[in-house]
């Protein structure tokens, strides 16, 4: 299903379910939980959300050592949640291709929910009615989630936490554990992910098959962004003539990386260059843990606002990013090594938390990325990589 059908069915159809529920509620009376022996914590879209919201976790591991730790998402996310691993127990989310189909799905998701009975539910979507729903559905006592005034969603959590635009998405995220524990746990964004040999072993094959020595220095390009806001990427022909100028000045082995989805996309990009055998297109080639292990082995990573930037952020690899429709000052990664390049214009931010982060550009194309020149980009990268403009 499409991104736009999950937004306009999460508005048209969520509020009249989130007004029934929400009817229902003023039936039951919420009581305090005696004790917390097991806590949901719901994201469905966004692996680079799910990446900031870490900081939630860990603060949970710390105020309910003995909690089992329940994680709700979409289907799709299973591999990175097994790699992530950060919840004890994971309820996934069928989405088929069927409308019937995903009717059943979802009646089945919502029994699976009420079936782990968790006394405190933390609902990390932003704005989403689907998200609230799900957290009342699961008939827990507590249940944190985003208010707004200009997104209803029929009340239906009854801790109620302001999102603030102004803080960055994990200080949001971790402000939602703190209303639930009532613990001030302080942002520390201290995470990694173990190497795994023998996805390193599988990668170093795949490399030396392409004639790339573990001595070269590598240079990632993900000129994608996921199917949420494809505006976010800044233009194939400015990622084009970038990797030409780095052609030239032989900086580097330039590697693209995508979802299998994006192979096409980034094939299209490679071919387009003077000399494309200079370039290894890898997009769709190798698994979601190899992914890492690249990136943990690369020298700089060049990518728009996506899901691999803040896999590079957990990595703590070099990386030079693109902004435009979402502002850095909620999405952009933290730590050092990052550079990112973003052009405030008059009318950017244009991707909200209230308008279900769509994008509205008033122009013809979105100019507050397509501003970012190559030579800007070409300059950030030399600095990055310790060599004189």
């Amino acid at each position: 299903m499409k991104i736009s059908s999950m937004k306009g069915i999460d508005r048209w159809l969520g509020i009249p379910a989130c007004w029934i529920l929400r009817q229902w509620g003023r039936l039951r009376s919420d009581q305090e939980p005696e004790r917390i022996d097991r806590i949901l914590v719901i994201k469905f879209w966004g692996m680079g959300s799910m990446i900031l919201a870490l900081p939630v976790f860990q603060a949970l591991r710390k105020a309910y050592p003995k909690a089992e730790l329940g994680f709700a998402t979409l289907a799709r996310n299973r591999e990175f949640l097994e790699v992530l691993k950060i919840s004890d127990r994971q309820i996934y989310l069928e989405l088929p291709a069927h409308p019937l189909k995903i009717f059943i799905s979802i009646l089945s998701f919502f029994q699976r929910l009420r079936k782990f009975r968790p006394q405190a539910v933390i609902d990390l979507e932003y704005l989403t009615r689907f998200s609230a729903i799900a957290t009342f559905l699961s008939q827990a006592e507590k249940r944190v989630g985003f208010h707004s005034w200009d997104v209803w969603r029929g009340e239906l959590h009854n801790v109620p936490v302001p999102f603030n635009p102004y803080w960055h998405a994990s200080e949001n995220f971790l402000n939602l554990a703190r209303k639930l524990t009532g613990r001030d746990f302080p942002l520390k964004f201290e995470f990694t992910l173990p190497e795994n040999p023998a996805a390193k072993k599988r990668l170093e094959e795949k490399l030396g098959s392409e004639k790339i020595s573990p001595v070269d220095r590598l240079i990632l390009i993900n000129p994608n962004a996921s199917t949420i806001a494809l505006e976010r990427r800044w233009p194939p022909e400015h990622f084009s003539r970038l990797m030409e100028m780095l052609l030239q000045q032989n900086l580097g082995k330039l590697i693209l990386i995508g979802a299998p989805d994006e192979q096409g996309f980034g094939e299209g990009l490679r071919r387009s260059l003077k000399t494309p055998d200079l370039v290894l297109n890898l997009a769709g080639k190798i698994s979601l843990e190899e992914l890492i292990e690249l990136i943990r082995k690369c020298e700089l990573m060049i990518t728009n606002d996506s899901g691999p930037l803040h896999i590079a952020e957990v990595l703590h690899a070099k990386t030079v990013s693109f902004f435009g429709p979402e502002t850095p000052v909620l999405f952009g990664p933290l730590g050092e090594g990052h550079k990112v390049l973003y052009h405030a214009i008059d009318c950017s931010p244009c991707i909200t938390v209230y308008n279900a982060k769509t994008v509205r550009c008033i122009r013809k194309v979105p100019e507050c990325v397509a501003g970012i020149s190559p030579e800007e980009a070409f300059a950030a990268v030399r600095e990055a990589l310790g060599k004189q403009k």
